[in-house]
């Protein structure tokens, strides 16, 4: 099931030129699978029980995917850390 739009927030932009070059070269392929399925990444709970989170080695993409509308938005990817914070 492919969503219909995918969107990325500006401040995610500006954060994935920050991140090492391994993970940057992953991204595309990440994005991609989200894309096709949004519902591949896991499920959050507590404050972020409306997101996901996809993994990328030690950091993590965190999306909100909305299925009425069929939207994914990329929200935020850091490293594990920190992103749940």
């Amino acid at each position: 099931m492919a969503v219909k739009s995918f969107l990325i927030a500006n401040s995610v932009i500006k954060q994935s030129k920050k991140l090492p070059r391994p993970i940057r070269d992953r991204l595309v392929t990440s994005f991609s699978a989200i894309h096709k399925d949004p519902i591949k990444g896991v499920k959050l709970h507590g404050e972020l029980k409306n997101y996901y989170k996809y993994r990328i080695g030690d950091y993590r993409i965190v999306y909100s995917f909305d299925s009425k509308a069929s939207i994914v938005v990329v929200v935020k990817i850091e490293h594990r850390q920190g992103v749940y914070k």
